[in-house]
């Protein structure tokens, strides 16, 4: 039976089967306000000094939603699985001596659903070539697929190859050497639920704690001192105050760009490679 996706891939560590135990927790939900609270937040005093009102899980969730939108805009790596559609354009030349190499425009490829070729621009309009994905190979990490012939598939009754079947043979008899977008690709990005790696539940935390406190910080300590003075007697008094979020805020920012340093290095974020 044909399949109707590729194998699912494991993002970390990559294209591993099996974890022997007992192991390490690698991996972590996603993070919650009250995690924030007792990891990165713990002892800061989440109320307005002046009001009194204290600091919501509400609020603390908004600033988790932007460090994870952080995160993907920057690395382009979604926390959560999402399915993308795309159209890349036809080559003769990739799929006669490149095996169609394909880079698609996100890395992290947790399976691949659809490879087809459709001469048209109209979405509603079916493929010409449906290829099995028996013969799709895949780069998860680089965000790269290739056809690799796979010979004596079964589908449909016919045994076919990307690259011998008669579907095949009948687009080359037409003449067409390029078509804009006329590979269609349809596949899931990201990490699945409850199998994101720690160090990026733990950098999500880094980052919501601080733009939290860069945010609300003035409002959480306005004052360092304060005194009063009656009829000659006079009492002060002082606390932490900036200069503490001062020192929170710059050991978070030393700890968030250590750990967007090993993301980057694991998931080859770095530099910006492509395929010409």
């Amino acid at each position: 039976m044909p399949r109707d996706k590729t194998p699912e891939e494991t993002m970390f560590p990559l294209r591993s089967t099996n974890e022997e135990q007992p192991s390490v927790s690698r991996y972590c939900p996603l993070p919650t306000p009250q995690k924030v609270r007792k990891r990165k937040l713990f002892g800061i005093p989440l109320c307005s000094s002046l009001t009194g009102e204290e600091l919501g899980d509400d609020t603390i969730q908004f600033y988790i939603d932007s460090a994870i939108s952080e995160i993907e805009h920057v690395l382009d790596l979604y926390i959560t699985p999402v399915k993308f559609k795309e159209k890349h354009d036809y080559r003769r030349f990739n799929f006669t001596w490149n095996y169609n190499y394909l880079k698609l425009d996100h890395p992290n490829i947790l399976t691949v659903d659809k490879v087809e070729l459709s001469f048209s621009n109209d979405a509603d309009v079916g493929g010409f070539v449906d290829f099995p994905l028996e013969h799709v190979h895949t780069m998860p990490q680089e965000g790269v697929i290739q056809l690799v012939p796979a010979f004596g598939t079964s589908l449909s009754g016919f045994l076919l190859s990307a690259f011998s079947g008669t579907q095949f043979h009948a687009l080359r008899a037409t003449g067409i050497t390029d078509f804009p977008g006329g590979v269609r690709v349809e596949y899931t990005s990201g990490f699945n639920k409850d199998k994101v790696p720690a160090i990026i539940c733990n950098l999500i935390e880094t980052i919501a704690a601080l733009h939290l406190l860069s945010e609300l910080g003035p409002v959480l300590f306005p004052n360092n001192s304060m005194s009063i003075g009656i009829d000659g007697v006079s009492q002060s008094t002082s606390n932490p105050g900036p200069q503490f979020l001062t020192t929170r805020m710059s050991e978070l920012e030393k700890e968030r760009d250590r750990q967007y340093d090993a993301v980057k290095g694991y998931y080859q974020r770095r530099f910006l490679v492509d395929y010409f």
